[in-house]
């Protein structure tokens, strides 16, 4: 009875005696210091002994430690990504990453070539080249040979760190803002901080010294984090000026405007004109004013008012075709178009299969838009709008039925969109269209006998989120006869995989779909133009016809209504001198290009046509007979039909300016 006593009473001591594992205790010097051994799982952090969950392992000169176990005694993280297979480490303001087997690593998320060693997983456990840890996470790791020791030491006061929103404020006028980063590498509290010049306006100019510390819980201050802002002088306005070649004008006469505009740091970011009209047609004083903004959004105004006499020199006819610029518009007399007499011309067909692929235009679902077995010289003229609710894709998908392979080259090409804006993608595809024609690049794509290929995938590449508009004009030649297919697809989807589920949608809207042949007119006028003001009515179906041909998915006859996709080409052999040529919507409005002797003029550079009311300036002659070749396609979305108008200027205008907008890109929306 009293043995048994004596073992309960030893048994209680020792139970009571057991310590609970805790953190290891900071140095009173601000230090932390661990001590690791090889080949042993023993681990000794400010002389409290914990063990590691395998031990230190040195491998081909690499030491390699756990790397859960280390991150836990530096009072760091570690969280491992399944999707990427990565393990993130971090201490402090820092954060490695790893992956097993692979030496590269990244700090911060900077790539840092190559690790001491590749990490690797034994028995469950991250194994990391201590050596690559220590030294991005700045500690000191010092070899201790005789005991085979590895002693590391890293600092425990808390870090001091922010960042300021602006370092170049203006006095007086700039609010500066202060975000505190600080941290503590042990994960203890901050619970006090102290500032230096944290001014959030700074009232004089100069150079400041922003100084923040940081204490911890148990009274450590964190050295000094300092940040350098200078100041600027307050920021000035910016001063509006403008001068005009005279004060007084007659009516019709061109008014240079001469922008003398300054800023201190010349950084002016806008300018907006009133009334600054070329020429005037009013007699009596005009006010014009300048208004110019920095980039700060101090304003700047200034108005000057010139005199307009009572004396004409120009009518505003006269006038606007005298400066309008080249790919400009201005108004004219819709219903007064219609008197001119018409210029007879005739009509040289060639040989082009055009493929139209616009019904249905609205994409409301998933489905072979168009298919047709065609060779030779192809077109495709594809226009789509997404009324989904999904991002889809459109495809021009080739299968070669033959027992050899084909071969398409792909030639000029043009993409307008994907966007919202009809008219600017109209705009945008045929100036792209028209310009790769000039300058084309040619490519190949061969179709294996028996497979499906995927041709202009720069097309396919577009993504049509919900209301986009996307378009597309190629010329493309096939060595031998190809199933096509236009197909139209979520823009998830494997499209050559999904294609056997795919149906052929009806064509169901007044939009046309259809092959079509000899898609290429040339059209020769001989006799004189521009002695009187005329007009070549063309796309209208009663002097210039449309083309007729087959949807091939029903065999159904069908008129290209518009002649949207033909290729037109208008040689003029003799214009008089001092002829400008515009273009007239006659159908409504018009958004479009042309190519007008080797150089792309948009209809128009910055908005569209928008009735038969305006016009937009394409070509003047000089002060000789020329010869003009205009060669363009009837915009997708725009109204047929147009007509080009030939309009005497007087004798005393100025050199043309040919200057063009040639990328649709940078072309804004209307």
């Amino acid at each position: 009875m009293r043995k048994s006593f004596i073992r309960f009473c030893v048994a209680a001591m020792l139970l009571c005696s057991f310590s609970l594992p805790v953190q290891a205790a900071g140095n009173s010097d601000g230090m932390d210091k661990l001590v690791v051994t090889q080949a042993s799982k023993q681990m000794i952090h400010n002389g409290t002994s914990v063990l590691a969950d395998q031990p230190l392992t040195a491998t081909k000169g690499v030491t390699y430690v756990a790397a859960r176990s280390l991150m836990k005694e530096l009072f760091g993280t570690i969280v491992y990504d399944a999707k990427t297979k990565s393990y993130a480490l971090k201490f402090g303001d820092k954060e490695l990453k790893f992956t097993a087997g692979k030496a590269a690593y990244s700090l911060n998320g900077v790539a840092k070539g190559n690790a001491a060693g590749a990490p690797y997983v034994f028995k469950g456990t991250l194994m990391v080249p201590l050596k690559t840890v220590a030294t991005n996470f700045g500690i000191t790791l010092i070899a201790v040979p005789k005991t085979q020791n590895l002693e590391l030491t890293w600092g425990t006061k808390p870090s001091a760190k922010f960042s300021v929103s602006n370092v170049n404020p203006y006095a007086e006028q700039t609010e500066v803002y202060y975000t505190n980063l600080s941290y503590h590498p042990r994960g203890l509290k901050i619970v006090d901080e102290r500032w230096e010049n944290n001014n959030t306006v700074f009232e004089q100019e100069g150079i400041y010294t922003v100084s923040h510390w940081v204490q911890d819980e148990t009274g450590a201050w964190s050295d000094a984090y300092t940040v350098t802002v200078t100041v600027k002088p307050p920021n000035q306005p910016p001063v509006a000026a403008f001068t005009t070649d005279k004060d007084s004008y007659k009516m019709g006469e061109l008014i240079q405007y001469a922008d003398q505009s300054t800023d201190d740091e010349n950084r002016i970011s806008s300018r907006v004109w009133t009334n600054n009209a070329k020429g005037f047609f009013v007699a009596g004083p005009q006010t014009i004013t300048l208004t110019v903004t920095d980039a700060n959004g101090a304003v700047g105004e200034i108005s000057k008012t010139i005199n307009i006499e009572d004396e004409t020199l120009h009518s505003q006819e006269e006038f606007n075709l005298l400066y309008t610029d080249i790919g400009d518009k201005f108004g004219i007399s819709g219903p007064d178009v219609l008197t001119f007499p018409t210029i007879n011309y005739d009509i040289i067909s060639q040989t082009q299969t055009l493929i139209r692929a616009n019904s249905p235009e609205t994409i409301v679902e998933e489905g072979i838009y168009y298919e047709d077995d065609v060779s030779g010289n192809v077109r495709f003229l594809v226009h789509n709008y997404n009324s989904r609710s999904t991002a889809v894709k459109v495809y021009i998908i080739a299968t070669n039925y033959n027992t050899a392979d084909a071969n398409v080259q792909i030639g000029p090409m043009g993409i307008g969109g994907p966007n919202p804006y009809v008219s600017s993608v109209a705009r945008a595809v045929a100036g792209n269209f028209m310009t790769s024609k000039l300058n084309p690049k040619y490519s190949n794509v061969s179709v294996p006998a028996g497979q499906s290929k995927v041709l202009l995938t720069d097309y396919s590449s577009k993504t049509m989120r919900p209301g986009d508009v996307l378009s597309m004009f190629a010329d493309v030649v096939m060595d031998k006869q190809l199933h096509i297919q236009v197909v139209v697809v979520d823009a998830n989807r494997d499209v050559l995989s999904y294609l056997p589920t795919l149906k052929v949608l009806d064509s169901h809207d007044r939009h046309i779909r259809g092959t079509f042949e000899d898609a290429n007119r040339i059209m020769v006028v001989n006799r004189t133009i521009g002695d009187v003001k005329s007009r070549m009515i063309l796309a209208d179906n009663i002097v210039d016809t449309r083309l007729s041909g087959i949807d091939k998915t029903t065999n159904t006859p069908v008129i290209n209504s518009g002649n949207y996709g033909v290729m037109y080409t208008l040689r003029l052999n003799s214009v008089q001198p001092n002829t400008a040529i515009v273009v007239n919507p006659r159908g409504g409005y018009y958004a479009g290009a042309f190519t007008v002797n080797g150089k792309v003029v948009y209809a128009t550079n910055n908005s569209y046509l928008l009735n038969p009311n305006e016009v937009g300036m394409l070509y003047k002659t000089g002060d000789t007979t020329e010869s003009v070749t205009i060669q363009f396609t009837p915009a997708s979305g725009s109204s047929l039909p147009i007509n080009l108008l030939f309009m005497p200027m007087p004798s005393t205008s100025v050199t043309s300016d040919t200057s063009v907008v040639s990328d649709a890109n940078d072309i804004s929306n209307p």
